[in-house]
């Protein structure tokens, strides 16, 4: 059987406002300060793992930043793509740049397409594909970021 467990609010002639965490034992009434970690009374936060931000530049105004999920890779709400795209750019990257702009998520800014929000693509190499505008031979253009 656990203890009943309270907080008490003091006030610390130096610090000021302080709290003291205590255990009661149910038949003797007796209060045991206690430490609020160990009690589990606080649970310490666990720092989520970030993940790694890569970034990808072009020469025609793609400046985006994104990161793995598993195999997939997500480009990141901000990200600015290219405003065209190159002769060679495939079908399937013009389509999606399509797509994404009739969905709103993709709209034109200042000589460039504004991402309005996290988007997750199949792979690094159709997300590069897609910011720059262009033929990609590999997700080897996304860079850590500095």
């Amino acid at each position: 059987m656990t203890k009943p467990q309270f907080v008490k609010r003091i006030t610390h002639p130096d610090y000021g406002e302080l709290y003291k965490f205590f255990e009661v034992d149910e038949e003797t009434r007796e209060e045991t300060p206690v430490d609020p970690f160990d009690a589990g009374i606080l649970l310490m936060a666990v720092e989520e793992q970030l993940p790694e931000i890569l970034t990808i530049t072009s020469k025609r105004g793609a400046d985006a930043s994104g990161y793995y999920v598993g195999e997939k890779f997500v480009v990141v709400k901000g990200s600015k793509f290219a405003a065209s795209t190159t002769a060679k750019c495939p079908k399937s990257f013009v389509k999606l740049r399509e797509k994404l702009i009739l969905e709103g998520l993709l709209i034109p800014l200042h000589n460039q397409l504004f991402l309005m929000e996290d988007y997750e693509f199949e792979s690094p190499m159709l997300a590069m594909g897609t910011v720059i505008g262009g033929w990609v031979r590999g997700s080897h253009d996304w860079k850590k970021s500095k």
